[in-house]
């Protein structure tokens, strides 16, 4: 197989960090976030029912998740600069539909379209981005990266306020001319480089061809793992194990924490919601510890004590009363989500190299996000049994305690076949 040319020059990597965190922010901001604020105001003026934008929600978050290996293979295939830029276009593409729709159908189509931009333009290919620019203080940089997430937010009363001013439709066609101009500059950092992925034979004996292979040779990328010698792997399934089960109680939390304290606990939606901010920034903070401590410690055991904190915390909710201690344990949970979050992704590239780190990043995420659907849905349906939020979360700690376990067996895998070039001759033999 012809070697894949490297297209562009190469990038600094902060600076990928940067634009891949503005077009977090314009997503967590414009849209995530947002959703809620689209509800109310989509649903007064055309009537349809609250689950129709509830539906497109739910389209969104699973297109993230699911659609991650296809986002993935086309990062190492096409490049993430121009899957970014092809799934920026497509979200402002489909706010420009939504905002000509007259009924709810034509909507949930519109949506879709949403959903493939907002993969193609997501966390999948920004995270690929930094992988393949950042060399030091990769932790560091995949720390700094999701801050566009919690900075999204600010931008939520800015969306209030053009909703009441301009109605909702006015208001999707300024968010389509936005994604599409800030989205398309920021994405112009992205690196054009395609993985660095090529199957070296004896009857390659071409001189670029051997050229190419003790070069890959000396960096160690002809020992970095590709999608199928990953999937044979314990790591791989180990890792899903325990980012999946951490992710059942993150989704469950986002979504439950504030019932639980209202319902439950009586304290006022006013504090619960301004718990949940507290939470969010707490989860910031826990992104850039260990963005600066994160390449100087055991990764694997770092992940497992923030398991068994989330453990302990999970408890905690289910059981402690009092306005203090609720929000107490929201906020460490934050940080304990914050200081995980970051190691998921720097121990697939510690493990599984670059060469085709996309592809390998969107299966496991299409993977694990099995449990962003779980989560929430589990605490839903336990909610109204017998044991009501305090079972419910006394479940989700059992997965959390589980998921750790995952953690402590976990085991950097044995690269996969080395290739040799001796003069003319190519030879395979395997690296420990």
């Amino acid at each position: 197989m012809t070697p894949l040319r490297v297209r562009g020059a190469a990038r600094n990597g902060w600076w990928v960090v940067v634009g891949g965190s503005v077009l977090l922010t314009l997503q967590n901001g414009l849209i995530m976030s947002a959703f809620g604020a689209y509800l109310v105001a989509i649903t007064a003026d055309t009537g349809w029912s609250p689950g129709v934008v509830a539906v497109g929600y739910a389209i969104v978050q699973l297109g993230n998740g699911f659609l991650s290996p296809l986002t993935g293979w086309c990062c190492d295939r096409f490049g993430t600069r121009a899957v970014s830029r092809l799934g920026t276009v497509g979200t402002a593409a489909g706010f420009a539909l939504a905002s000509t729709v007259e009924d709810a159908t034509h909507f949930i189509g519109a949506v879709v379209v949403i959903a493939l931009g907002c993969s193609a333009a997501g966390i999948t290919p920004l995270t690929v981005a930094v992988v393949q620019t950042v060399k030091e203080r990769r932790t560091l940089a995949l720390g700094l990266l999701p801050t566009g997430v919690a900075l999204g937010g600010l931008a939520v009363p800015l969306v209030t306020w053009a909703l009441d001013g301009f109605g909702w439709r006015a208001t999707f066609l300024g968010v389509a001319v936005v994604i599409l101009v800030v989205g398309v500059l920021a994405g112009t950092v992205l690196p054009s480089d395609r993985a660095l992925r090529r199957a070296v034979t004896p009857a390659a004996a071409e001189p670029a061809v051997l050229a190419t292979a003790v070069a890959d040779r000396e960096h160690g990328r002809d020992r970095d793992h590709d999608l199928g010698s990953a999937l044979r792997t314990s790591a791989f399934w180990l890792l899903v194990v325990g980012h999946g089960s951490a992710l059942v109680a993150v989704s469950a939390v986002n979504l439950h924490l504030v019932p639980l304290m209202t319902h439950h606990h009586g304290i006022p939606l006013a504090t619960a919601g301004l718990t949940v901010a507290v939470m969010s920034t707490a989860q910031l903070l826990g992104q850039v510890v260990t963005g600066l401590i994160g390449d100087r410690v055991d990764q694997r055991r770092l992940a497992a004590f923030c398991m068994i904190v989330q453990t302990g915390v999970l408890v905690a909710l289910a059981l402690v009363s009092g306005v203090g201690l609720v929000v107490a344990a929201a906020v460490v949970h934050g940080i304990a989500w914050g200081l995980r979050g970051p190691v998921m992704t720097s121990l697939r590239t510690d493990y599984f190299g670059i060469g085709s780190f996309g592809t390998i990043m969107g299966w496991s995420m299409g993977f694990v996000s099995v449990g962003l659907v779980v989560g929430p849905l589990l605490v839903t349906a336990l909610a109204d049994g017998a044991g009501g939020y305090p079972g419910a979360f006394v479940a989700l700690a059992v997965v959390t305690a589980l998921g750790s376990v995952a953690f402590f067996v976990l085991r950097r895998p044995r690269r996969r076949m080395a290739v040799a070039v001796t003069g003319q001759d190519v030879r395979c033999s395997t690296t420990p």
